[in-house]
């Protein structure tokens, strides 16, 4: 009887996620306290190669007040955040070096080295070889990503690994009715750091812990500060 309630209550993802985002508190994900953080939230991400339904991010400074906050729409450029990762403040690199990590045309690289230090972001020395720019600085953020399914676990496991190359971490969220049939599945869930939470209209449980890691794409993350800073 309690799983035909808990199906009948939601007729949809969208109203399961919506239900989610507004009451459960942010304890369950981060142990970072929200009110002493700068939060910033994204519907239907577009920082990786699949879309994370929600993405939640604290920040120790104001998002408003960054300096690269003016850059958002560059840094949410794939081939600008390669160029980005691949620069350093003080070793200088050059234009071959970036030219080979990029992948793309000599012309395309030169265009957007141009505008990015237009934008105070990088520095061109006078060998001709480029540095990241005193304006460049990357605030201490958390982002944590969501993926929300209320039958398929097999797919919101698959897509939940997929986020891990831009969030520090990474929960699929399902009613609790379909956790329980999880269970064999924990160990795969353990392995790829994916968090497992169960939700209802009793509240939240977190099943599974999603350890905090670095993204495993410097590139994919800075795409998803852009995205934040937008």
């Amino acid at each position: 009887m309690a799983s035909t309630e808990n199906k009948a209550k939601y007729r949809s993802e969208q109203q399961f996620a919506n239900s989610f985002i507004r009451d459960c508190p942010p304890s369950v994900w981060t142990r970072n306290s929200a009110t002493e953080r700068h939060l910033r939230f994204a519907m239907e991400s577009t920082c990786s190669d699949g879309r994370a339904d929600w993405v939640w991010a604290s920040s120790d400074s104001c998002w408003e007040a960054l300096a690269i906050r003016d850059a958002a729409d560059l840094l949410q450029n794939p081939t600008c955040s390669r160029i980005l990762t691949n620069l350093k403040r003080i070793e200088s690199t050059c234009e071959t070096t970036l030219l080979d990590r990029t992948g793309v045309s000599r012309s395309t690289l030169r265009r957007f080295i141009s505008q990015l230090s237009d934008f105070g972001l990088i520095a061109i020395k006078k060998d001709g070889k480029y540095v990241l720019d005193s304006r460049w600085h990357i605030p201490k953020v958390e982002i944590v990503a969501f993926e929300f399914k209320l039958n398929d676990w097999r797919r919101a496991f698959y897509q939940a690994t997929r986020y891990r190359t831009f969030a520090h971490r990474v929960f699929v969220v399902m009613p609790s009715y379909v956790v329980q049939r999880i269970g064999p599945a924990h160990d795969s869930f353990r392995t790829q750091n994916i968090g497992l939470i169960s939700y209802d209209e009793s509240g939240a449980k977190r099943l599974l812990p999603s350890l905090k890691r670095k993204p495993k794409s410097p590139s994919s993350f800075l795409q998803a500060i852009g995205m934040l800073t937008s």
